[in-house]
């Protein structure tokens, strides 16, 4: 890849810098994620992710500890408008929608309020 240095940095060199490094990290027996960037004119910094290949992302794992709290059902398809969905993972630092939801018709991810989370996936009693 060929970049043209502008003796500082910008978004879009920023986004490239990220592609040529995420193409590049290869480590055998791990998943590994170049993520978001902070940045000013001189100096860039990514935040890396390695996982062991085939573990549960901190996400899943908050899954199960509080749907179990919110009485809902991690294995539930709910359904609206004709289309499934399932939940995938929860964000902690999210208080007003932590769920996060994949439509299975199209792998898009959306995220749900406690309330919505509870009524399509909720535990039957």
């Amino acid at each position: 890849m060929t970049m043209k240095w502008e003796n500082k940095l910008t978004r879009e060199w920023v986004k490239q810098i990220r592609q040529a490094l995420q193409d590049s990290i290869e480590v055998d027996g791990f998943d590994i994620n170049v993520g978001n960037a902070s940045f000013d004119d001189s100096e860039v910094t990514f935040k890396l992710n390695l996982r062991v290949k085939g573990a549960e992302t901190r996400e899943q794992r908050d899954l199960k500890t509080y749907a179990e709290m919110d009485k809902i059902d991690t294995a539930k398809i709910g359904e609206m408008r004709g289309e499934k969905y399932s939940l995938i993972g929860y964000r902690v630092k999210a208080k007003t929608r932590p769920y996060i939801v994949q439509n299975l018709h199209n792998n898009k991810e959306y995220i749900f309020t406690t309330a919505q989370a509870q009524q399509y996936f909720g535990l039957e009693v």
